[in-house]
C-alpha cells in the first residue's frame, strides 16, 4: 500500500476516533498528552536505525493520528533529527534536550499550546555517566496549565550480560525514580503549581512483584501513574512501559477512558511498523474548561 494511502485512512480514522476519545467535550476544551519512543531517530548520518524521508513521513503521520497536543519524545539525536518528522507535521513545533548522547529527549507540540523549556533536569542522571536528564517544561492550554518532565529511564538490556549488570541497571532506575519521585513532590508542596505531570519510557511496568523499580514513585503521595494498567502492543500479556504520570490535582481534570495506546499493528501495513519504532504512542486527555487552580 502506498504512503499516501496510509494517510488518507489515518486521517478518515483520525475524525472518528478523537471524538470518542474527548468525552463529550468539544475539542478546545480538551488537550492531549503523551509520550512516543521514535527508537533512534537519527539525523541521516550515519544512524543507528536509517530511515527514508518516507518513512520519516510515516511516523509524522503516526503521531498525527494520535492528535496529540503536546508529546513526549525519547531516543531522539539532536534538532535535526527531529526536524526530519516535524517538517511533515503542520502547526507543530519541538525542540530537543541534546547533551551530546546518540539518544535525547525531547518534545512536539501544537503551536496553539503554549509549551515553554524550563531546562535540562540532570538529577535524573544520579551522577552515572552516559545517563540521560529530564526535560522539564511549563504548558498551558485554555486554564490548564502544568509543569512537565519528559524522561527516558535506565533501561535493563541484552547488554546487560552478568547478573551484576542487570543489578546495576535495576539500582539506577530505582534511584531515577527516587529522584522524579522527591522533584514532583517537592513542586507540590511548594504550592505555586499543582499541576504536575511527568512522562516518558521508564523501561518497567508498575504491576512487577519482584525487583520492581518504580516502587519509590509508586508510593508518592502526590503522583499517580494513568496509564499503568495499558497492555503493551508488542504482547498482550504484558503492560506498557511507556507512562503518563499526573499529580492528584491533574489528575482530577483526566477525560476518563481516554487513556490509550496507539497500536502501530493495528493499522500500519506490513513491514511498515519496523520503520517506525518498537513502542507505541501512548496518550492521555485532560480537560482544560475547568478554571485554573492555582
Amino acid at each position: 500500500m502506498k504512503v499516501r494511502s496510509v494517510i488518507t485512512l489515518i486521517v478518515l480514522a483520525l475524525v472518528v476516533f478523537t471524538g470518542c476519545q474527548t468525552g463529550g467535550y468539544a475539542p478546545d476544551q480538551t488537550v492531549a498528552v503523551g509520550t512516543f519512543n521514535i527508537e533512534w531517530l537519527g539525523d541521516g548520518t550515519d544512524d543507528q536505525k536509517p530511515r527514508t524521508d518516507a518513512e520519516c513521513l510515516l511516523i509524522a503521520d503516526v503521531i498525527a493520528r494520535t492528535g496529540v497536543d503536546v508529546l513526549g519524545l525519547q531516543e531522539i539525536e539532536n534538532e535535526a533529527a527531529l526536524r526530519r518528522v516535524l517538517r511533515y507535521l503542520d502547526g507543530y513545533d519541538g525542540f530537543v534536550a541534546d547533551v551530546g548522547l546518540k539518544q535525547n529527549v525531547g518534545i512536539i507540540h501544537r503551536r496553539t499550546v503554549d509549551v515553554r523549556r524550563l531546562g535540562v533536569y540532570t538529577p535524573l542522571t544520579i551522577g552515572v555517566p552516559g545517563m540521560r536528564p529530564g526535560l522539564v517544561v511549563s504548558c498551558r492550554k485554555g486554564s490548564f496549565d502544568w509543569t512537565m518532565m519528559v524522561v527516558h529511564l535506565k533501561s535493563t538490556s541484552r547488554f546487560d550480560s552478568t547478573n551484576a549488570l542487570r543489578e546495576e541497571s535495576r539500582r539506577i532506575r530505582t534511584a531515577q525514580a527516587e529522584v522524579l519521585r522527591v522533584w514532583s513532590d517537592s513542586i507540590v508542596a511548594a504550592g505555586s503549581e499543582r499541576d504536575v505531570i511527568i512522562v516518558g519510557d521508564f523501561n518497567d511496568f508498575t504491576g512487577r512483584r519482584q525487583q520492581a523499580t518504580l516502587t519509590p514513585l509508586l508510593e508518592s503521595s502526590t503522583m499517580s501513574f494513568l496509564t499503568g494498567s495499558l497492555r503493551s502492543c508488542k504482547n498482550p500479556q504484558w503492560t506498557t512501559i511507556d507512562q503518563v504520570v499526573a499529580s492528584t490535582s491533574a489528575r482530577d481534570r483526566l477525560i476518563k477512558g481516554s487513556e490509550y495506546m496507539e497500536d502501530l499493528g493495528a493499522f500500519l501495513p506490513e513491514g511498515s511498523r519496523e520503520s517506525v519504532s518498537d513502542h507505541c504512542p501512548v496518550i492521555v486527555r485532560f480537560r482544560t474548561s475547568a478554571p485554573d487552580n492555582d
